[in-house]
């Protein structure tokens, strides 16, 4: 399957949507240590393993 090039403003997108996914990420790492809530600690873990996942399929697709 060939590969197709991205128009400029689907790369500004995916940086856009990259971005915000980067900035939750590092807050979610911020918070983690502070929670004393099990339920919400494991909440936040689901979230920066999905973060870290949605992260690399963005940076896959930059490439």
């Amino acid at each position: 399957m060939a590969k197709k090039e991205l128009a400029i403003h689907e790369t500004l997108e995916i940086h856009e949507i990259l971005t915000v996914k980067q900035a939750c990420l590092v807050k979610a790492y911020a918070l983690s240590p502070l929670v004393k809530d099990e339920n919400l600690k494991k909440l936040i873990e689901q979230d920066v393993k999905d973060c870290e996942q949605a992260i690399e399929e963005l940076q896959k697709l930059l490439k």
